[in-house]
């Protein structure tokens, strides 16, 4: 007999919580930023800089979104001329992502990024945003690490 499934039913029990952490316990809280309004090459090279691969885009003090170095790649060999390349803002390549609040847990995350197909998700608190969880913050959780105190701190999942 099988039984199905529902994606949406994969939250933590109370009996399972300490299975399941807040997102709290395995965040980064040393977010990297940039404006939408900022060149793609800008957004590359800070990437590289601080050894992140996702940055959040605010427009003004709304975070609107999150840029992901796949699509700056993507878009830095894209056939397109120089000029073009040259005009392109990073809030054209900007993911729509709604932030996760602090009360969220581990498998909230996981099932944010398979339903929108990414790797990071924005963690807010009240409206302003205090972290982020990569898709490597989910595997060291899983491994048993700690979280991001156990990683480099110069390097972002």
């Amino acid at each position: 007999m099988t039984v199905p499934t529902d994606r949406r039913r994969l939250a933590a029990t109370p009996e399972t919580a300490d299975e399941d952490p807040l997102l709290t316990h395995l965040m980064t809280t040393r977010v990297v930023a940039i404006t939408a309004d900022a060149p793609c090459t800008t957004a590359l090279y800070l990437m590289a800089a601080t050894g992140v691969r996702h940055l959040p885009v605010l427009d003004g003090n709304r975070c609107c979104g999150v840029v992901f170095e796949i699509d700056l790649a993507r878009f830095a060999t894209s056939a397109c001329s120089p000029l073009v390349r040259a005009n392109f803002r990073v809030g054209d390549l900007t993911r729509p992502a709604a932030p996760l609040p602090v009360t969220a847990r581990r498998s909230d995350a996981a099932r944010r990024m398979q339903d929108e197909h990414g790797d990071a998700v924005l963690v807010s608190d009240h409206g302003r945003l205090v972290g982020i969880v990569t898709a490597t913050d989910l595997v060291h959780s899983l491994a048993g690490s700690s979280g991001p105190g156990d990683e480099d701190p110069d390097e972002e999942g």
